[in-house]
């Protein structure tokens, strides 16, 4: 979207030079005229940019109800016939909408949304959708009259989208944009990583469509991955306060607990990091986690003197 202008009566004049240049009643004079006004100033050039993008947009706005001066574009004819039918009293009609729906997305109100360390929580959009947040994430979102947009900062979220044909719902990140074909996703950040999990419906990664059950991980430096189907049940899981590992490293398991507590780990053998380990866990409680490990494995988890950092070495 471009740059907003500075103020409602500038972008009123650029949409009226926008209708005026497409009216069959534009002189040479008024190009003149319109030429002088647009090199004037890089203001103008800015508030004519917009007009641009906003009947770019007239498709969306002419499924929207209860917006005067609408009527006469959502009469069935060519669009060569719209134009030339539209005189100057309509298109006035039409950029008074024009200027107000584009004022209204602009001051459109952008919420943030966080947790903190091991806290999870849901939220209900005003769109009717639910955002479900792991530890740790910070998202903004905004849902106007055109667009439903969602900026995720850091963390995890499962995104559950009532379906619209007008207005989609995007999720972008610092890699991606993922736009909602179907209703149930997740998108998880990890450092520069990306992981998006379809859970249910279909999403479209950077205009690639992926269906329900497949995930595909972004990574710095390597770009997105191939599809690869996902375990759904997992994926989900932190939801109840369960991880679920499969054959995982136990670099990867004490990785995730780090998510969910302020702590660290480190590995006295470099060895015992490749270890894996399958089960179902509580993310909540550290302790029995740990203890967890301790059976499962031939290791002891000890705390250094500073209480953050946890010891893995080889039980004697």
């Amino acid at each position: 979207m471009p740059t907003p202008p500075p103020n409602e009566r500038l972008l009123k004049q650029a949409l009226e030079w926008f209708f005026l240049l497409q009216s069959e009643n534009c002189t040479d004079e008024n190009k003149q005229k319109f030429n002088h006004w647009y090199c004037k100033s890089e203001t103008n050039q800015k508030a004519y940019a917009h007009a641009e993008y906003l009947w770019s947009d007239l498709n969306q706005l002419k499924k929207t109800t209860g917006i005067p001066g609408l009527e006469e574009a959502r009469r069935p004819r060519s669009k060569r016939r719209a134009v030339r039918a539209l005189g100057m009293a309509a298109l006035m009609l039409i950029s008074s909408a024009l200027v107000s729906v584009g004022w209204m997305e602009y001051h459109a109100e952008t919420v943030t949304y966080s947790t903190q360390l091991g806290e999870k929580r849901t939220i209900t959009l005003n769109d009717g959708s639910t955002v479900d947040l792991n530890t740790a994430t910070r998202l903004h979102a905004k849902i106007s009259l055109l667009q439903r947009h969602i900026k995720l900062d850091s963390g995890e979220a499962i995104f559950d989208v009532q379906h619209e044909r007008v207005r989609s719902f995007n999720v972008q990140t610092d890699q991606l944009t993922i736009r909602d074909i179907g209703t149930r996703f997740s998108v998880r950040l990890q450092n520069d990583d990306v992981l998006v999990a379809v859970l249910q419906g279909a999403v479209e990664i950077n205009g690639e469509r992926m269906d329900e059950g497949y995930q595909r991980w972004y990574q710095s430096g390597l770009g997105l991955s191939h599809q690869q189907s996902t375990d759904i049940a997992q994926i989900e899981a932190w939801k109840q306060g369960r991880l679920i590992f499969r054959q995982a490293a136990v670099k990867e398991v004490v990785s995730e607990l780090e998510r969910y507590h302020p702590v660290r780990f480190a590995f006295a053998d470099p060895s015992i990091a490749l270890e894996t380990l399958s089960g179902t866990f509580g993310s909540d409680n550290l302790e029995l986690f740990l203890n967890s490990l301790e059976k499962i494995l031939p290791i002891k988890v000890s705390r250094l003197s500073d209480e953050q950092t946890l010891l893995i070495e080889w039980a004697q």
